[in-house]
């Protein structure tokens, strides 16, 4: 068979190395089971997937030169994006340069999806993580009625988060108490969480970097004083494994958003009659076969880069060609499912607006999900506080 050149800048070195390459192995995982069977159909004909990446040392600088490369010097036919929105919208700039689709699987916000630039994207914006929050506080805890945000002051991807939050908040008629910020280099946040909590907010935004996430969630967790606690605190690192490894029994409670939960049970799976590809189960059996070499756990961007190529798949086989146009505009009109969840697309900005964020909480040691209402494993669960507070 021909082979069909993929590429894909990858953090293996750097703040974004275990993400990095978590994607490279859900990425190949795809691969390999595409060329096991009877490989990838592009009208009349068959292809092998060949996977070349290198790594982008978790810089900008470093994808954008990564996919150049791959671009250029290799003539990949396909080229998917890093891991990390900042990254994720380096590579596009240079996507746009040399006219290429960029499958879009690692960055989630907005502004990498823009008209004029053929970039499709797999995840659910930024603005959508926690959209669903507010409506859950309501319903278990009807008088919340303040917010606190806890953001990074550096990069797009908290900012977005939080004015999503914020805009389904008040809707619900929350309002805002404290709105604090910090650098990326800070590490000592005893002060800040202490300003946090003296405004008594019932819901508590943190959105960082991974490791501020969890560097937080610790000293929240280790309050000396738990009445203090927030009714809910939401923290966007919670869904991963290092979360839960970091925090230990400490991680009870704490809820956040998730592009996917793995799903081990087919016999409860109903897929709908536009289903694509392989099953929850089965990916999850492929990503788990595929991880032992990487020595990383199964976590979403496994299963994110998995769903690129699926969808990358889906699209070649609509646009029967390798050109970047047809390809871009099969994208643009297609409207089916994966184990992924739904794709659809805008088909003028790439953006994806077919799928819906998981939101999963911590409860008894247990990873469950509570939003969407369909996919909901369990209810949220607020902290209680004592009468009078």
């Amino acid at each position: 068979m021909t082979v069909i050149k993929v590429g894909i800048p990858v953090s293996l070195t750097g703040q974004f190395q275990t993400q990095g390459r978590q994607a490279l192995v859900g990425l190949q995982a795809w691969a390999d089971g595409v060329n096991r069977t009877s490989g990838l159909e592009i009208g009349t004909r068959r292809y092998e997937i060949e996977v070349i990446h290198y790594d982008d040392s978790s810089l900008a600088d470093g994808a954008a030169t990564a996919a150049n490369r791959l671009i250029h010097e290799d003539q990949i036919d396909l080229l998917f994006g890093p891991y990390s929105s900042g990254l994720a919208g380096a590579v596009s700039e240079v996507a746009a340069g040399a006219g290429m689709v960029l499958w879009n699987q690692g960055g989630a916000a907005d502004i990498i999806c823009q008209p004029g630039r053929w970039v499709v994207g797999i995840l659910t914006g930024a603005r959508e993580y926690l959209a669903g929050l507010p409506e859950l506080v309501k319903v278990a805890h009807p008088s919340a009625a303040s917010l606190c945000v806890l953001r990074c002051a550096d990069g797009a991807f908290p900012r977005l988060v939080s004015e999503g939050l914020e805009r389904s908040a008040q809707d619900r008629g929350f309002r805002r108490v404290r709105y604090l910020e910090f650098p990326s280099t800070q590490n000592d946040f005893s002060e800040l969480i202490s300003e946090a909590l003296a405004a008594k907010p019932d819901l508590l935004l943190v959105v960082g970097r991974i490791r501020h996430d969890i560097a937080i969630a610790q000293v929240l967790a280790s309050q000396p004083d738990i009445e203090r606690r927030p009714s809910v605190t939401a923290v966007v690192a919670t869904p991963i494994e290092r979360f839960r490894r970091e925090m230990g029994e400490n991680v009870e409670g704490f809820v956040g958003p998730s592009q996917w939960e793995p799903s081990r049970d087919d016999a409860v799976f109903l897929p709908p009659a536009d289903f694509y590809g392989p099953t929850p189960a089965q990916v999850l059996s492929e990503l788990n076969l595929a991880r032992g070499a990487a020595g990383v756990p199964v976590d979403y961007p496994m299963a994110q880069s998995f769903a690129a190529g699926l969808i990358a798949q889906r699209c070649l086989k609509e646009a029967g060609s390798l050109d970047q146009g047809l390809l871009w505009r099969a994208a643009g009109k297609l409207d089916f499912h994966t184990f992924f969840g739904r794709f659809k697309i805008n088909p003028e900005s790439g953006q994806q607006i077919g799928r819906s964020v998981n939101l999963v909480q911590w409860q008894r040691g247990k990873k469950v999900v509570i939003w969407p209402p369909e996919q909901a494993q369990g209810k949220l669960e607020i902290h209680q506080q004592s009468p009078g507070e």
